[in-house]
């Protein structure tokens, strides 16, 4: 595993904490904010409705995306050269070990994410497929109205 740093920073009213890694020459940024430092009770109502979860308390959001992406506040804006399949491979792997670090680091309930795309969701689904039983996680997937909803479920998760 990288030597990775989880570094706190805050949006406005909102407290986050980022890694940032590479692949293929691209440069990525990796959030987690705890859901309920970003919204008020009732949106969190609202949005395990939505999903058809129920909120935990240390549980976060999660979302990747490219760095020059995240600093110009274009979020989820495709690189115009792709990445590799190996590249590709690669990325679902440093995903799945941020995931397990960050975990180590906060014992986390749950984790929370929506794929932007189907293609990101498909992404996801391999990525769930290859890995939940390796971490010792449990996914339910196809969450929400469209279906690209995701909550990945620690060991921590009191049910």
């Amino acid at each position: 595993m990288s030597s990775w740093i989880l570094q706190d920073f805050d949006i406005g009213d909102i407290s986050c904490q980022i890694i940032e890694f590479s692949v293929d020459n691209h440069s990525y940024v990796m959030l987690f904010n705890r859901v309920d430092a970003t919204r008020t009770e009732e949106m969190i109502s609202e949005k395990a409705e939505e999903l058809g979860i129920d909120y935990r308390e240390n549980s976060y959001e999660v979302k990747f995306d490219l760095k020059e992406n995240f600093e110009s506040d274009q979020f989820f804006v495709r690189p115009e050269v792709s990445i590799s399949v190996p590249g590709m491979r690669e990325l679902g792997r440093i995903i799945k070990d941020l995931l397990e670090f960050h975990y180590r680091n906060s014992n986390a309930e749950a984790y929370v994410c929506v794929a932007e795309s189907t293609k990101l969701k498909r992404f996801y689904d391999r990525l769930a497929k290859l890995y939940t039983e390796e971490l010792n996680f449990e996914v339910r997937m196809n969450l929400g109205e469209e279906g690209l909803g995701y909550e990945i479920t620690t060991p921590s998760y009191k049910s």
